[in-house]
């Protein structure tokens, strides 16, 4: 029993160094909110992404050790890129896309070019997006149930989904599953969109 309380109070203190060390979240104003979920328009931003091929669960494994090795210097500039949440999972027909959102000081000109060709950049321009927010583990059913809560959510509302649903995780692996934060993001038609 003193083994497993001490294995949790050291979780529990890297976890918390690591929340010290804040890191850069992807930019957002929130335009609404709408029961459980928020209406917000996010800043244009870069992503490096890798497509994988795998179960829900698996495809953020796969597709980490690229991304990680391009921003800890795996680039044409050998530079390191500071890491930024969240890290964002669609589905992209038979695959999985996951993204690293680049920090906002960088543009496509002065983002250092990945030396693997399989991590690929893309800019990403602003966008309305709902957005709910849960805590808890990584599973798929646990994700399911939420798209499932937003998607209902939002046939209950004025706003109509445009694109895929987005599983964005917001920490560490080895952050303990209840100190966890975790969001459904669903694009929004524009024209729907509230005005700031």
């Amino acid at each position: 029993m003193k083994q497993v309380i001490t294995t949790i109070l050291s979780m529990l203190s890297l976890t918390l160094s690591f929340s010290a060390h804040s890191i850069e979240s992807l930019g957002y104003a929130v335009l609404a909110n709408e029961g459980d979920i928020e209406i917000r328009k996010y800043e244009p931003h870069l992503l490096a992404s890798v497509r994988v091929a795998g179960d829900f669960e698996d495809a953020g494994s796969k597709a980490f050790r690229p991304l990680f090795k391009f921003i800890t210097g795996e680039n044409t500039s050998d530079s390191k890129i500071a890491m930024t949440a969240p890290v964002i999972q669609t589905s992209d027909d038979s695959e999985w896309l996951i993204s690293f959102v680049m920090p906002k000081e960088y543009d496509l000109e002065s983002l250092p070019v990945p030396a693997s060709a399989v991590v690929e950049v893309s800019s990403e321009p602003e966008m309305v997006m709902a957005a709910m927010q849960y805590s808890g583990g990584w599973s798929k059913s646990r994700y399911q149930k939420h798209e499932d809560l937003m998607m209902q959510a939002l046939a209950n509302s004025n706003y109509k989904p445009c694109g895929e649903p987005k599983w964005a995780r917001h920490n560490a692996p080895f952050t303990p599953w209840f100190m966890r934060k975790n969001e459904i993001l669903v694009p929004l038609c524009s024209e729907q969109a509230p005005l700031l």
